[in-house]
């Protein structure tokens, strides 16, 4: 029975270090305020001896144990000894007046300070002693004063049958303060691991059996473990991160984290210098902004980020700062939007390119109209539009089939990508009729740019699946920026009309439009 006892004891040494290395300075403390009161009281029984050789080598050997030896068992025992034997000295010095009395208080602090049942009965142990050999002493007549009256044995017996109960119930409290004292240490440590972010810290000492009934730790317990499951259960990458001068750490990451860009193998490392990052400052900057941001906290910044096999992840990145704590803590979330941008780019191809021949479609070349028509009203910087269309492109469509006419726009599109100027946009409208978006160039120049087109346009094309070479011919209308008024509709129109004239003139060729062109049909 005592050995459980004691093997159940010693499991709260370490878990109460802190608080009885707290303790331990407190006794000192009162021993310093003890001795002092000894010194004043000297002058009654003329005890100034007593004083110096009991009172000043216990507090000089109390200072040496706090220094070198603080929160051990060794320290609590003499310190719990000690303040018996300053009780003891006290009761000599008022000559045995104050011993029941004195004694009691005497447990009392052992117990407040430490809460360790073998500190009371150490105490217990030591007063006894005192009693025993001193006032044995003094009834033969020792001027030692420990009782007020000369009979020792009945006193002593009374002594020990009044104080043994006292005793019994400060062991049994010490039990009891000493696990509300470790349940109120530890809810304080969980609390700061929980405020700094640490979520995942193993707190192995909380296991022990004898710790099942501490409802305040599994309160925090059950508060971290829905807080852990609240961040694995979050649908986004989110990291907790202490904010310190050139050591920040992640504490804590989620499922969600791991699966987007794996786990952080040495939480130890700076964040800022974790492989996630593909330039190293980048960190840094997220930081900058976000101490500038007047909110606190970064919204969807995008950045491109590495996964744990070294692949860019592009993500959004979003960053809340918390000031109220020491150290500052910061959580990041981030959400690869990898897959998102790729269907926006899928989207946007589909909307402003044809799919065919991988030109511009329709809309892409009125945007790139009304964007020259801009800048010819407002800077007056020239531009034309020339419209082609294919000669004898229906024959190979019907004697080879609409494969081999898809290969002959497809090669046709790739010719028209390569114009003379990065400037210029040549994009298809549809069938076998293609555009092209001169800017900042004059009317003999576009036509000399159409007719360069249609002399590549008019080289052999090679139809892989038919394994023959084909050839087709085309014709093109320019119609150049003359007019303040123009619209996009009225250059296309005339555009037209001056393709139409070209293929009236014996096809091959190309026409710029004029005046005299207004009243020919498109």
């Amino acid at each position: 029975m005592m050995r459980k006892l004691l093997a159940n004891e010693a499991a709260f040494d370490p878990l109460l270090l802190s608080f009885r290395v707290r303790a331990d300075g407190i006794m000192v403390g009162m021993n310093s305020f003890l001795l002092l009161v000894c010194f004043m009281l000297t002058p009654l029984q003329n005890t100034l001896a007593a004083v110096l050789l009991v009172g000043v080598p216990t507090w000089l050997l109390s200072l040496v144990l706090l220094r070198h030896y603080a929160g051990t068992l060794t320290t609590r025992l003499f310190m719990a000894s000690s303040f018996m034997v300053f009780t003891g000295l006290i009761i000599h010095q008022t000559g045995g007046d104050i011993e029941a009395h004195f004694s009691a208080f005497g447990l009392i602090g052992v117990l407040l300070y430490y809460r360790d049942w073998r500190t009371i009965l150490m105490a217990t142990v030591v007063i006894y002693l005192h009693h025993l050999i001193l006032g044995y002493a003094q009834s033969r007549g020792v001027p030692l004063y420990v009782f007020d009256e000369n009979h020792f044995w009945l006193l002593f017996g009374i002594h020990v049958a009044y104080f043994l109960p006292f005793v019994g119930m400060m062991g049994y409290l010490a039990i009891w303060l000493r696990r509300e004292g470790y349940e109120g240490q530890r809810v304080i440590v969980l609390a700061q691991h929980i405020i700094q972010g640490n979520l995942t810290e193993d707190e192995g000492a909380d296991n022990l059996d004898s710790m099942a009934d501490l409802p305040l730790i599994a309160a925090v317990h059950t508060m971290k473990d829905r807080l852990l499951e609240l961040l694995r259960v979050m649908p986004v990458a989110a990291a907790v991160i202490r904010i310190e001068a050139e050591t920040d750490q992640a504490v804590s990451t989620n499922h969600a984290w791991e699966k987007t860009l794996g786990k952080l193998a040495d939480r130890t490392r700076p964040f800022g210098q974790q492989p996630i990052w593909r330039n190293s400052t980048d960190w840094g900057m997220l930081l900058q902004r976000l101490h500038q941001a007047p909110t606190g906290s970064l919204d969807k910044v995008e950045m491109t980020l590495s996964n744990a096999a070294g692949l860019p992840v592009l993500c959004e990145v979003s960053l809340v700062l918390h000031h109220g704590i020491k150290p500052m803590m910061a959580i990041l979330t981030l959400e690869d939007i990898s897959l998102r941008r790729k269907t926006e780019n899928t989207m946007r191809r589909l909307a402003y390119r044809d799919m065919l021949t991988d030109l511009p479609n329709r809309a892409s070349l009125q945007i790139a109209l009304h964007s020259a028509l801009a800048d010819w009203e407002n800077q007056g910087i020239p531009f034309a539009v020339v419209v082609i269309d294919l000669d004898g492109f229906k024959p190979i469509n019907d004697t080879y089939g609409h494969d081999a006419g898809d290969q002959v726009l497809q090669a046709i599109g790739a010719r028209l990508q390569h114009t003379d100027r990065l400037s210029d946009l040549a994009s298809r409208l549809g069938g076998d009729e293609f555009a092209i978006v001169l800017r900042g160039c004059a009317a003999h120049a576009a036509t000399g740019v159409a007719q360069r087109a249609l002399d590549r346009m008019a080289l052999p094309i090679w139809l892989k699946k038919q394994n023959l070479h084909v050839k087709v011919g085309a014709s093109a209308g320019v119609a150049h920026i003359t007019d303040s008024e123009a619209t996009t509709e009225a250059l296309l129109k005339n555009a037209d009309r001056a393709l139409y004239a070209a293929k009236a003139a014996g096809k091959g060729q190309v026409a710029l439009f004029t005046a005299a062109l207004m009243e020919t049909p498109s």
